[in-house]
């Protein structure tokens, strides 16, 4: 019997004991409804494997980013790199190898970052502060059919509060804090309002956060304590109008910036792969400063048509990411063998993304209840990107060598265009059967330029373009999924599914002389998957368990043709076995448990020679074993109050930075962090709209390294240092907020 014969077997069995439990399930259970099928639908019912974290939970846990709340998501992996939004993703073994991103983020049916390799969609994920929403969606697997491009691996999905066109509400609060280590006290105000304009017809809400996080790395080099501080800031505005009961539009606005002074990083030394200069300490020698700052728009329409419904979705983005990264110890010892410099100088590498895009999706939906639901849409989007890498220099002292910089840059600006048609439907055969399939085809045809200049590649002035390569590609893509169901009673299912997914591939920089292919392939997959999700015990217990055999094939990767050039192509195969398991139970009416646990073997089943990564080689930023533990429990106090006691435990096995002994220009890539877990506990009071909490993040003050190091190389190849990203220290806070 082959591994995924033996998947999909053994998940039936291990669901034998909650099918026998769900036969006596009662109909009590509280209903979580989520949109991962672009249809209200109740979670327990929809044959995805897909969690959902709640506003209250990540609220109860102070989650302000990514970082806080990825732990307790089955199959949900976070490289995290030294700032909220450095952020690579992964889900189920599907991660970051290519310049694109395999894993989508959306805001409710908006997709947000690029889908080409060329804007830093890999490296730079939106990492929103979750205020003013409803909860998270994590759908794991590849969702080509419904969302389309770059997300293969699953997707994130932020459902926000809509407006309520009956009753007036607002909240106002705010958090102070301490971080372990930090440079001083951090504190977060917040505030929330929904007004009715007309009753029943039309309501505001807006929303707005400011919070600042005190720095916790030193820098050994300047002395400076501290200095990487955190700010995060921004808001949203939601206008809804509903002028009949068939018809609704709501018109949305959100900004939202992120930045940090420089980043949460460590220096460790090649020999011995410690901290060169404490846990929390750095030897940058100029800032190392990241910012992000989205801007989204978008109008969301429905008209109830009685036979369907029918939903429009437009949408405009600015997505920018401004990053620095300090190039002394890699280039400014050499400035004097170039002639540039008497003595050895400073360089610092400026990377500037801007992403403007536009989408637009239509789609016609069946009524559910129905024995055959349908759903027929199509999509667009145009996206242009600007990405812009700088080398600036600096004598020793730090003054800018103004007549020669820029050093050398490199400007790509890009565009991406894609229109798409999209089927799905579920055809309800018996009360106990239902079998579900969807297709999608989609084409994106992309355009870019590389101006290359500067004084080291003998530009004069150096501003001044020294080469303009143009490139294009063109590509049509099909997926498609199936997914039958069995319902064993009314709070259980036992389901399979099929996908296949994929990540767009794109242009080739092509120099005159070179024997090139023009443009790369898209990655594709296909996963195999069986599941299982029941709530019995009167309501009390849940379980959702699935298991998965994913196939992974034309894996984008820098490829060293027989010229001796080497451009991206698509090289090598993969495999992505294990499953993911969650559950709760309440023991008692006012105790919850929770548990995750998720098991992954993410490997090469081909070698790929030009990252020399064999076959076998484990797929960057995937443990084995992961998993948490949760727990609430609420309690009387005196009259009027309750109180609040919870806590989590959320653990990651060892994982990789790149490929397994992966390497890039001679240094190794593909370096090894250790297993940690983490423990969070708040404890708070509730009573008539005040809730007050004592919150603690990271409770034991574990030292971790959030993504593995990697090495880099100095201006000859020769690997000189190595970064790692760390878990922030322990953070302690009370948090204070009033509803009206």
């Amino acid at each position: 019997m082959t591994l995924r014969g033996a998947l999909l077997g053994g998940i039936a069995v291990m669901a034998l004991p909650a099918m026998a439990l769900a036969q006596t399930a009662q109909t009590s259970v509280s209903e979580v409804v989520v949109t991962a099928q672009k249809r209200s639908e109740d979670l327990q019912k929809v044959p995805v494997s897909v969690s959902v974290v709640s506003g209250a939970k990540l609220e109860d846990f102070a989650a302000t980013n990514l970082q806080d709340w990825s732990g307790y998501v089955p199959g949900l992996q976070l490289g995290a790199n030294g700032s909220p939004g450095l952020v690579n993703l992964s889900i189920d073994g599907i991660g970051p190898v290519a310049a694109a991103s395999e894993v989508g983020v959306y805001v409710n049916d908006t997709p947000l970052g690029s889908s080409s390799s060329f804007v830093g969609s890999r490296a730079f994920t939106p990492d929103l502060m979750p205020y003013d929403l409803d909860q998270i969606e994590v759908l794991r697997g590849p969702q080509g059919t419904l969302y389309g491009a770059s997300t293969m691996g699953g997707l994130i999905k932020y459902v926000l509060k809509d407006p309520d066109l009956e009753h007036f509400s607002g909240r106002i609060g705010g958090d102070i804090f301490g971080v372990e280590n930090g440079s001083g006290v951090g504190g977060a105000a917040r505030a929330a309002i929904n007004a009715p304009l007309i009753k029943d017809q039309l309501a505001v809400r807006l929303s707005v956060y400011d919070e600042n996080t005190p720095g916790y790395i030193d820098n050994a080099t300047t002395g400076q304590k501290g200095d990487n501080a955190v700010t995060q800031y921004g808001g949203r505005a939601a206008l809804l109008w509903k002028p009949t009961a068939d018809f609704s539009a709501e018109l949305s606005a959100i900004y939202s910036r992120n930045h940090s002074d420089n980043q949460a990083i460590v220096a460790i030394s090649q020999a011995t792969l410690q901290p060169i200069a404490g846990p929390l300490s750095n030897i940058n020698t100029l800032p190392e400063p990241y910012t992000q700052a989205l801007q989204l728009y978008d109008l969301h329409l429905d008209w109830d048509l009685k036979w369907a419904t029918l939903t429009s979705v437009s949408s405009y983005q600015r997505f920018e990411n401004n990053n620095t990264q300090d190039l002394t110890d890699y280039l400014g010892v050499y400035l004097p063998l170039f002639g540039l410099t008497a003595e050895p100088g400073q360089v610092d590498f400026h990377q500037h993304y801007v992403l403007s895009k536009w989408t637009q999706e239509l789609r016609l939906a069946s009524p559910t209840g129905q024995r055959f639901e349908w759903m027929l849409g199509g999509f667009y989007t145009h996206e242009s990107g600007v990405n812009d890498e700088i080398y600036d220099g600096n004598d020793g002292s730090g003054a800018p060598l103004t007549a020669l910089n820029p050093l050398e840059f490199a400007d790509l600006p890009s565009t991406y265009q894609e229109y798409a048609f999209f089927g799905d439907l579920t055809w309800h055969v018996t009360g106990w059967f239902d079998i579900g399939g969807g297709l999608r085809w989609a084409h994106n045809s992309q355009n870019f330029t590389e101006i290359v200049g500067g004084t080291l590649v003998g530009s004069s002035p150096p501003t001044t373009p020294a080469e303009t390569v143009p490139g294009s590609s063109s590509e049509s893509v099909l997926t498609y999924q199936v997914s039958p169901t069995i319902h064993l009673n009314s709070n259980s299912i036992l389901y399979g599914r099929i996908a296949s997914g994929y990540q767009p591939g794109g242009p080739n920089l092509v120099l005159p002389g070179e024997s090139l292919p023009s443009q790369f392939f898209s990655s594709r997959l296909t996963d195999y998957q069986v599941g299982v999700k029941s709530v019995f015990l009167g309501g009390r217990a849940s379980v959702d368990l699935s298991a998965f055999d994913i196939e992974w094939s034309k894996i984008q990767v820098s490829v060293l043709y027989p010229d001796g050039f080497s451009a991206v192509g698509n090289a090598g195969t993969a495999r992505s076995q294990g499953f993911d398991l969650g559950g709760t139970l309440s023991p008692i009416a006012a105790l919850t448990l929770g548990a995750n646990l998720s098991y992954d073997d993410a490997r090469l089943t081909q070698a790929v020679p030009s990252i020399t990564a064999a076959s076998g080689a484990r797929l960057p930023l995937t443990p084995m074993w992961s998993g948490s533990l949760t727990a609430n429990w609420t309690f009387p106090i005196t009259e009027g109050w309750r109180g609040v006691l919870g806590g989590g435990w959320r653990y990651s096995g060892s994982r990789y930075s790149f490929v397994q002994g992966s390497t890039s220009g001679g240094a190794p890539q593909g370096l090894e962090a250790k297993a940690y877990g983490v423990v969070d506990l708040h404890l708070g009071a509730r009573s008539e709209g005040w809730t007050v909490s004592i919150f603690a993040k990271n409770l034991l003050d574990e030292r971790a390294y959030l993504a593995p190091a990697s090495y880099f190389n100095d201006a000859l190849g020769f690997p000189i240092d190595i970064t790692a990203p760390v878990l922030q220290p322990r953070t302690v806070g009370l948090s204070l907020d009033k509803a009206f």
